[in-house]
């Protein structure tokens, strides 16, 4: 008896496969390629720490929550409502265990998503909260963060990657500066609030701002830091070598 075959094409071809494309990412754990699907996310803005006072006989209210034009505010809650589909009992239920695992013993760390993925946020998990639904199969996880108010650009200012460039809010600044002599240098801070620069230096500088003077050198500059104001940050350098500013923008988003 003779045979004959034929091709065998596969039946999937040409089908694509949906995978989670939107979630978070804390610790090892990754929403996304834990196969969870993102149905909602909640960032309401933090609540401001408020100081106030009321007079007799005047209209309103005196405000002190400000001090040097800069509003204080408390942490903040983030929560994401993730839902896992098509899973038996057994499944879902290790999903459950495994997610509690992964996430609450964790301290303090980076929590990235992909809403704000250019930033990233300092948080811990405060709960996870777990609905089954035996007639669909499917598990239903609001996980809520705790976090510090701003959040951070995921690199220093001036690195300037391509895909962390947010067109509606960023400058293409130089942060780094050669100085043989003297010269007059501006950075600016277009972030929420006035943050921390740390400085890296080459030879020998010296930096005024505001009337006060700092001797940088190659030798003691790891311990030197300086206030990066919001908006233009004037600054008069002097001496032989090189000057770059180094600091993260935190952003009330």
């Amino acid at each position: 008896m003779e045979y004959k075959f034929r091709e065998v094409t596969k039946t999937d071809a040409g089908i694509e496969i949906n995978l989670p494309d939107e979630g978070f990412q804390f610790g090892d754990f990754n929403s996304m390629t834990a196969g969870y699907w993102l149905l909602d996310r909640n960032a309401p803005t933090p609540s401001e720490q408020t100081i106030t006072e009321t007079v007799p006989y005047m209209q309103g209210e005196l405000d002190f929550s400000m001090l040097g034009e800069e509003r204080f505010f408390g942490m903040r809650e983030i929560t994401y409502k993730l839902l896992l589909i098509n899973r038996n009992y057994r499944s879902r239920s290790g999903y459950e265990e495994e997610l509690k695992r992964q996430l609450m013993p964790l301290g303090y760390g980076q929590l990235r998503d992909t809403h704000d993925s250019a930033y990233y946020w300092n948080a811990k998990c405060k709960s996870v909260e777990v609905e089954d639904d035996a007639e669909t199969n499917c598990l239903t996880a609001t996980v809520t963060f705790t976090a510090y108010p701003f959040a951070y650009t995921n690199h220093d200012e001036g690195e300037d990657y391509w895909d962390d460039v947010v067109f509606a809010h960023w400058i293409w600044q130089p942060v780094k500066f050669d100085v043989s002599g003297d010269r007059d240098i501006k950075v600016q801070n277009i972030g929420s609030r006035p943050v921390l620069s740390n400085f890296i230096i080459t030879g020998n500088i010296k930096l005024t701002a505001d009337g006060n003077t700092i001797d940088l050198t190659a030798d003691n500059y790891k311990d030197k830091s300086i206030v990066m104001e919001k908006g233009a940050n004037n600054f008069h350098v002097s001496g032989n070598g090189s000057i770059k500013f180094v600091f993260r923008r935190e952003e009330l988003i």
